[in-house]
């Protein structure tokens, strides 16, 4: 298990450390047009200059994609059923996730900032959750159809 665990956690760091710098350079076009910003004016005045700000800003996506690529291991749990998987995953990547987009300054505890946060983190899980109901559903359906060739 702690093999799975190590692999999770330096997937997560890798993927996180590139999509998290994909993303910023995306919000950089859409918004500053011209400079190159790794980060949000927010978290930028934690850091007293911009090399400390994108260090602190690979440290922020290394976190946050080691923490979904470890919650992925609760789909690795056969016992489970689909919805009560999700549901844990749910939770679990966005009571973690929640305070490092605030820290990041992606969202804030405003209440109506914090309701679109949450229902667009939640339609994410809806869709998740049927993509993996299809799948199963698929498995199952295949794994029905050689019974019945095999019988």
């Amino acid at each position: 298990m702690m093999k799975k665990i190590a692999a999770c956690l330096g997937i997560g760091i890798v993927f996180g450390t590139f999509i998290g710098l994909i993303l910023s350079v995306i919000a950089s076009l859409s918004y500053s047009q011209t400079e190159y910003m790794p980060v949000t004016p927010a978290f930028m005045s934690y850091f007293s200059n911009e090399i400390q700000a994108m260090l602190g800003a690979i440290a922020l996506w290394s976190v946050i994609g080691s923490i979904f690529s470890l919650a992925s291991l609760i789909y690795s749990e056969t016992d489970w059923s689909v919805t009560k998987m999700t549901l844990v995953h749910f939770i679990v990547t966005y009571l973690t996730f929640l305070p490092l987009a605030t820290i990041a300054g992606w969202t804030s505890l405003n209440l109506g900032t914090l309701f679109g946060f949450t229902l667009t983190f939640l339609l994410i899980y809806v869709v998740i959750w049927l993509v993996a109901m299809l799948r199963v559903k698929k498995e199952i359906d295949a794994l029905n159809k050689h019974l019945q060739d095999n019988s």
